[in-house]
């Protein structure tokens, strides 16, 4: 992951790389849309390293065509760096500090007003069908209602930014109220209506806006990569987020490994000495559930931001105080900082929700699975994928 240096460059080292002079580099800004920053104090820019890199790389492929792209290979909403995680440009910790959850979604989906006052039509038999699904997660829950209501909503088909947007505020309001086990969406901001609806006060629904804004979006993860594939085909929102979270189901997913880390943050909260849990997967095989790797070479910064919040709530609470000793235990034992996926673990089950405590986060997930679907069928050219053949030759 590059570090915020790494990722412009100075006009000389981005002529250097494009073989041209600066005058042409200085040519090629407006007609090769390369971005720039005025550097501070100077009259001198930097040059967006992608953008270079992009044009570096128009390698012609034998027909004399340009390579082929895939479905979500280019994106101009986050941007992960070790400096931070960036939303449209925007840095993340300052939208939690500054923003409600629905701004920053109609930001990432560029739609002001996308989350009006009215509300998706109601499917019939919605609570029969409810109190049938009472024994499942809030995904199965999700997947099989989410057809029933598109079928009773034709806007979910109006396809366009606009038209995605304002499904996608339906979805999202209809998920949320699946989570906290309501019949019906509400018009209220979602941090208000969750908190109200879980009989929490306000600095619960404070820590459940900031939480949100942070599960947004982590880039091109597989999950939001099944999504994009999908938009790729023209499916309304409804489905675009059905094959979310049927992605995010898998073994590989965060969500297929919440199952391990919840029981670790369960273990650790009611342990006698939180250290036991975490020695004892160390000893089985060296991973602790919550303190594996991934893509950010130090720490990440929405773990960053959630545990700074949650140190200033549950400086006091009993198994916040457990949590924290077993994390100093496993981050001393793998030499890796704590996973967002822990914070939010624990978070989900001060929330009360036992075995499934990642699907307050899934809220927030959709905002993100929503305006990559949209970025991908409006602004992106229907792909067709080939596949590299490795099989055994016809005779």
């Amino acid at each position: 992951m590059p570090t915020q240096d790494e990722l412009y460059l100075s006009a000389e080292e981005a002529a250097s790389l494009l073989g041209v002079n600066l005058p042409t580099l200085y040519a090629y800004v407006g007609r090769k849309n390369i971005r720039s920053i005025k550097v501070e104090g100077s009259r001198k820019r930097r040059y967006w390293a992608a953008d270079i890199q992009r044009l570096t790389k128009g390698v012609k492929t034998p027909d004399g065509s340009a390579g082929k792209r895939v479905a979500g290979d280019s994106s101009s909403l986050t941007l992960l760096t070790e400096n931070g995680l960036y939303y449209r440009g925007r840095d993340i910790t300052e939208l939690v500090e500054t923003a409600t959850v629905e701004e920053v979604a109609e930001m990432f989906w560029q739609v002001p007003g996308a989350f009006g006052n009215t509300l998706p039509h109601m499917p019939p038999g919605v609570l029969p069908l409810l109190e049938l699904y009472s024994h499942t997660t809030v995904i199965e829950k999700a997947i099989a209602l989410f057809p029933l209501v598109e079928r009773e909503n034709p806007k979910a088909f109006d396809l366009s930014p606009e038209g995605y947007a304002r499904t996608g505020a339906d979805v999202v309001r209809w998920f949320a109220a699946l989570v906290v086990g309501t019949a019906a969406p509400d018009t209220r901001p979602l941090h208000e209506f969750i908190a109200a609806s879980r009989g929490v006060d306000a600095h619960y629904a404070d820590l459940i806006r900031r939480m949100l804004i942070l599960c947004i979006d982590h880039e091109l993860d597989h999950s939001t990569y099944s999504v994009r594939a999908a938009a790729n085909t023209g499916v309304t929102p409804y489905y675009a987020v059905i094959t979310g979270l049927a992605a995010s189901r898998g073994r590989r997913m965060a969500y297929g490994r919440s199952e391990a880390v919840g029981r670790l943050v369960d273990e650790v909260c009611t342990a006698k000495d939180p250290s036991d849990p975490i020695l004892q997967h160390y000893s089985q095989g060296g991973d602790i559930p919550g303190f594996c790797a991934n893509v950010h070479r130090v720490a990440d910064p929405r773990a960053i931001s959630l545990k700074n919040t949650l140190d200033g709530m549950f400086a006091d609470d009993p198994e916040y105080r457990r949590l924290l000793k077993a994390m100093s235990v496993a981050e001393e034992l793998v030499q890796r900082p704590v996973e967002f996926i822990l914070l939010v673990s624990f978070v989900g089950r001060k929330f009360n929700l036992v075995g499934q405590e990642l699907a307050l986060a899934a809220v927030a997930r959709l905002i993100g699975w929503i305006a990559h679907a949209s970025e991908q069928y409006n602004q992106q050219p229907m792909v067709r994928h080939r596949a590299r053949y490795t099989g055994a030759l016809p005779g």
